[in-house]
């Protein structure tokens, strides 16, 4: 659709339209004149012309409208008035497609200058014939549609007073609507030859995006859902203009462009007033008025049309297959043809709408509509035969080897050999197979099985790009070859778990050691079927689904069909069955005696295993006495082998390093440090009691105690060291009662002399006595008398620099 170029009727003053309204009885025109155009030439739109009027009195009108109404090509297209036409005179509108013939005239006059009137073209591409409406009135008029339709300026009027203003008119007895737009030629009519940029009677204000006619015969019909990306219902006409309907601000109604925006005589949705500004492009300029369609209207015949059938050739796209004869058939509308090798040779070669002929390959024939009593100037018409090879095929016989019952059945993957039947690439190709050449009743050609040997089936084989097909002979033969099974071993993985990958390729060699010359292995399979079928072959690796023992299928060939199936029979190896890997213990302080390592067989010693050992030994066992990896390849006779690593750390007793002690306190500690390979634990005054992990002792009572630690890494021995810990009493009782009865200084020994001298002195700070290595305790004597209860007070001095003071009680 394009829009609006010019506007065709403009009503500023409508006193003869209401005029023409109020006749009772308007004239009446029939014409006829079906005529066929003969290019370059003008050809009279009619042949005969007949009007009346039911009141004899009237015998003269103004004007008499022709319109190209249908097919016109502006610019192109003309109507002219030729030959002599008293007080008739014709003016010409060139965007409408509309001659006007001007009067006043009587009928008579009126008949013959529109026998005058001619149709000319320069158009070459005739894509549609011509429609002329003669209109008495001056309403447009469309043949296919029998309607008429006036275009009404009325500026800034709303969509709602346009629909009122519309269906207040009347024409001849038709009532008006808002025009309902349903057709491409009414589309054309209206908007682009009649040009009007205004209201039509389409709207989506009952619900928003849903689009329906609501004037007219058509009131209520929904043609559009949607914005400007929705779409047609029910394959209903539409001609929105370029991103409309968009609903920009409330825009329910449909208005036919100005002729500047976009598509011309297409449509955009407007709000009801329209746009405002008198300057925009959107801002109503008018409406369209359509009559006729309404129930229980009256007929008039106050239009009449006639048909200018445009010389042209149409034909379906014509394709062929190989060398073959083909009746080819085109459509003239003049009803007639004739048939060139070029489009300028002279010589016809054929006539009519049928031509038979032989092709071999794709040819082109020019194709001219004979139009009675012209000399043929019309356009010749290309008509393009394309012959399309056929697949080249070949005959094939297929050798499948026997099935697992010996009764020449056997099954066929006939997949397989298309591209054996095939010559060339297999691209848009599509094979089938059929038991009958004639009853193409198709086959399973995946899984079929012959009824009987040497039966032959049929390969149709079909190009879809050229829907060519050709059909080759397949027989079917099966083989009765048979052959002894191979064996494929190899060793376990350190997994130990029986799946390993299998190189098959290792054993094509096997397998065709005692076969004849010209055979080879086409492939393995899991199955014996999928051989026979040549289904899901494996890779030349293969990881076997069943530990340690599984068979599977070599499919052996022979000028490329099946020759035999042979049973390969594959077996995971059992690795000797060794102990885990080991880590052990030397201690270091018992060299240079050895500890003996293992090689590790779990079952009983077999005296044909073979031992490596990275030492270089070859024997079960081996004595080391240093730490290290020491590893021991095992190997079955003539069979697989295990290796075992055992790791030898060192160990050994502890050395002492430091023992600290904390003592005089609240909490005594002994923290014991040592040096050496081994894990310690520790244990105090006890060697075979209970061993703590801390090297620290809490809560120690004074005293002379030996501290253990041993090893517990590999049991390599335990050591012992003796510790004073320092304490003294908070009181004594020298009664004779043998306790308590004298004070001394706990852990102060021959053994350790750690204190170098004791002070004791009274609360008036007389010196009473002193301790040392040959006074180790005070009786509570003094000057030969037992000293009273009291407290008491002492220096202590150590050897290492420290000094003590405190206070005990001696108590009677």
């Amino acid at each position: 659709m394009k829009i609006l170029k010019s506007t065709f009727l403009v009503f500023a003053f409508l006193l003869s339209f209401c005029d023409l309204f109020s006749q009772d009885s308007p004239p009446e025109i029939q014409v006829d004149g079906n005529q066929i155009y003969c290019p370059g030439i003008q050809v009279p739109i009619v042949t005969s012309v007949s009007i009346s009027d039911p009141d004899p009195t009237d015998t003269t009108l103004d004007e008499i409208f022709i319109q190209i109404s249908e097919g016109y090509a502006s610019g192109q297209d003309l109507l002219s008035l030729t030959g002599s036409n008293p007080n008739v005179s014709s003016t010409w509108n060139v965007s409408a497609g509309l001659l006007t013939l001007i009067g006043p005239a009587t009928f008579a006059e009126f008949e013959a200058a529109i026998e005058n009137v001619v149709f000319e073209t320069t158009d070459t591409d005739y894509a549609q014939d011509r429609q002329f409406s003669i209109n008495l009135g001056n309403a447009n008029y469309l043949p296919s549609t029998g309607h008429y339709y006036f275009y009404v300026a009325d500026v800034g009027i709303t969509w709602t007073e346009a629909r009122d203003a519309a269906a207040a008119q009347d024409y001849f007895g038709l009532q008006g609507y808002l025009a309902t737009i349903t057709t491409e030629e009414e589309s054309q009519l209206a908007g682009e030859q009649t040009s009007g940029t205004g209201w039509i009677g389409a709207s989506d204000a009952e619900t928003e995006g849903t689009w329906k006619w609501v004037t007219g015969p058509e009131a209520g019909t929904t043609f559009w859902q949607g914005t400007s990306t929705g779409a047609p219902v029910d394959g209903e006409y539409s001609s929105w203009n370029t991103g409309e309907p968009n609903n920009a601000g409330d825009e329910d109604y449909a208005h036919i462009t100005a002729p500047n925006v976009g598509i011309l005589g297409s449509w955009n949705d407007l709000a009801v007033t329209g746009d405002l500004n008198p300057s925009s492009d959107y801002h109503p300029q008018g409406y369209i008025v359509e009559f006729g369609g309404l129930p229980n209207e009256p007929v008039i015949n106050l239009s009449a049309y006639s048909t200018m059938v445009m010389p042209r050739i149409s034909s379906q796209e014509i394709t062929a297959c190989g060398s073959v004869e083909e009746t080819l058939v085109v459509s003239s509308s003049t009803g007639d043809a004739q048939w060139f090798e070029t489009s300028t040779s002279i010589d016809v070669i054929n006539t009519g709408l049928t031509y038979d002929v032989t092709l071999t390959e794709t040819t082109t024939f020019w194709v001219l509509p004979v139009v009675p009593g012209c000399a043929n100037n019309s356009t010749r018409y290309p008509i393009m035969v394309t012959v399309n090879p056929l697949p080249e095929v070949s005959n094939i016989t297929i050798n499948q080897c026997e099935d697992e019952v010996m009764d020449g059945i056997s099954f066929f993957n006939l997949n397989e050999y298309n591209d054996v039947i095939v010559s060339g690439s297999l691209n848009n190709i599509v094979v089938d197979y059929f038991k009958d050449e004639e009853m193409f009743i198709p086959i399973d050609d995946e899984n079929y099985v012959n009824e009987n040997n040497y039966q032959t089936i049929y390969a149709l084989v079909t190009n879809t790009e050229t829907n060519c097909s050709a059909t080759a002979e397949v027989t079917l033969v099966v083989n009765t070859n048979s052959g002894n099974s191979v064996n494929l071993s190899f060793c376990d993985s350190l997994e130990e778990t029986g799946i390993i990958n299998f190189d098959l390729s290792s054993v094509d060699e096997q397998i065709l050691e005692n076969e004849t010359g010209g055979i080879e292995v086409l492939g393995y399979y899991e199955t014996y079927n999928q051989a026979l079928l040549q289904q899901n072959p494996l890779g030349s690796t293969y990881t076997n689904t069943t530990p340690y023992h599984q068979t599977i299928f070599a499919r052996l060939e022979q000028d490329g069909s099946c020759y035999s199936i042979l049973e390969v029979n594959l077996t995971v190896e059992e690795l000797p069955s060794l102990m885990d890997d080991e880590t052990v213990y030397y201690c270091t302080n018992t060299f240079p005696e050895t500890i003996s390592l293992y090689g590790g067989i779990v079952d009983d010693v077999p005296n044909n295993f073979y031992y490596e050992w990275s030492t270089g030994e070859t024997t079960i066992n081996i004595e080391v006495n240093e730490p290290g990896t020491y590893s021991v390849v095992v190997t079955k006779p003539f069979g697989c082998s295990n290796e075992r690593t055992i790791t030898v750390l060192p160990s050994s007793t502890a050395t002492f390093e430091m023992i600290e002690v904390t003592d005089i306190s609240e909490n005594n500690t002994i923290t014991v440090l040592v040096s050496g390979e081994g894990d310690y634990t520790y244990s105090l005054d006890d060697e075979f009691g209970v061993y703590q992990t801390s090297n620290v002792f809490e809560n120690v009572n004074s005293g002379i105690h030996t501290v253990f630690v041993k090893d517990i890494k590999s049991d390599c021995g335990i050591v012992s060291e003796l510790v004073s810990v320092l304490g003294f009493p908070k009181f004594f009782t020298p009664n004779g009662d043998d306790e308590n009865d004298t004070w001394e200084i706990s852990g102060f020994s021959a053994e350790f002399p750690v204190t170098a001298s004791v002070q004791i002195f009274d609360r008036y700070g007389t010196l009473l006595t002193v301790l040392n290595g040959n006074n180790t305790a005070w009786d509570g004597y003094f000057n030969g008398e037992l000293m009273p209860s009291s407290d008491y007070w002492f220096i202590a001095k150590l050897l290492d620099g420290r000094t003590f003071k405190g206070h005990f009680s001696l108590k009677r």
